[in-house]
């Protein structure tokens, strides 16, 4: 008898252009401002309401500009992409408060699961994306940059 492979659906989020952003309105690293504040508090809600993980990037201490996130069980799509949507309009509108074109690209993708440790916020690693999922995830993320940013990209 072979066991059901656990699925993961594998998120990864980053603020298009946020280098120029944060140049233009003089804001500092070391400290959330109100785009990586916001994207912190959406994606840690996110993660609560579907019960999911955080392996990479989510920083409440400086503001989250990128994170990769993983949710497993039972996974209901249309509700996943409705949040995800909100979010994306969350950043926009907190941008337009702002004086400025804060949006966000996004890839999801779905595979097997493979166990990887969270990391820290900065820990960037190659193993990140030892798993299927996170490696189309990842790609999906850079196919929606090219498209133009603020989108969701599902591979």
């Amino acid at each position: 008898m072979t066991l059901p492979t656990v699925e993961e659906l594998v998120i990864f989020i980053d603020l298009d252009n946020f280098k120029e952003i944060s140049e233009a309105q003089g804001w500092v690293d070391y400290k959330p401002n109100e785009i990586t504040g916001s994207l912190t508090n959406l994606v840690t809600n996110f993660i609560r309401k579907h019960i999911g993980e955080v392996i990479y990037g989510l920083d409440e201490k400086h503001g989250t500009e990128e994170c990769m996130l993983r949710l497993t069980g039972a996974l209901a799509h249309e509700e996943i992409i409705t949040d995800l949507e909100e979010i994306i309009r969350e950043i926009n509108d907190v941008g337009l408060n702002c004086g400025c074109d804060a949006s966000l690209s996004i890839g999801v993708s779905r595979g097997p699961y493979t166990p990887i440790r969270p990391t820290g916020p900065y820990q960037w690693s190659r193993r990140l994306f030892k798993g299927q999922a996170q490696r189309l995830a990842h790609k999906a993320l850079k196919k929606a940059k090219k498209m133009g940013g603020n989108r969701i990209i599902f591979l």
